[in-house]
């Protein structure tokens, strides 16, 4: 039978690992969500190069539900919120390629959590089976 000190010292060590595992699970929750708004993003910058024309008339997400109608100016010029605070500007061929980068990056983001999560997970699993027997 285990001593009380290294029961109390198992459950420490179990709580701090869940703490870093919910840490991990939430930057991946958050990292998938970008990954699908980014790729919304190619879509539609696909779109653009499909068959919009300069003076067509599209919908202007304007914040929650609302929406106004604008006209295009540019087709071929992309305006991409790198920053907060920077935005650049990139043709339409550039702006697909640099959009294909970002979701590379958050594809093995999302690899490197997805492999921490699971050595998290064993680590939980054997220190939980050590409490149990202990």
């Amino acid at each position: 039978m285990e001593s009380p000190q290294e029961y109390q010292e198992q459950l420490m060590k179990f709580r701090y690992i869940k703490e870093q595992r919910d840490m991990f699970q939430g930057q991946f929750e958050i990292i998938n969500v970008s990954l699908g708004n980014i790729m919304n993003t190619k879509i539609t910058l696909e779109n653009l190069k499909k068959g919009i024309n300069q003076d067509d008339e599209i919908l202007v997400p304007i914040g929650g539900i609302a929406n106004i109608k604008a006209s295009i100016k540019d087709t071929e010029k992309i305006l991409l919120a790198v920053t907060q605070d920077v935005v650049i500007e990139k043709d339409l061929d550039g702006a697909i390629e640099f959009i294909d980068k970002m979701i590379e990056q958050h594809k093995n983001q999302l690899q490197f959590l997805r492999g921490q999560l699971q050595n998290l997970d064993k680590s939980l699993q054997e220190i939980s089976q050590q409490i149990q027997n202990g």
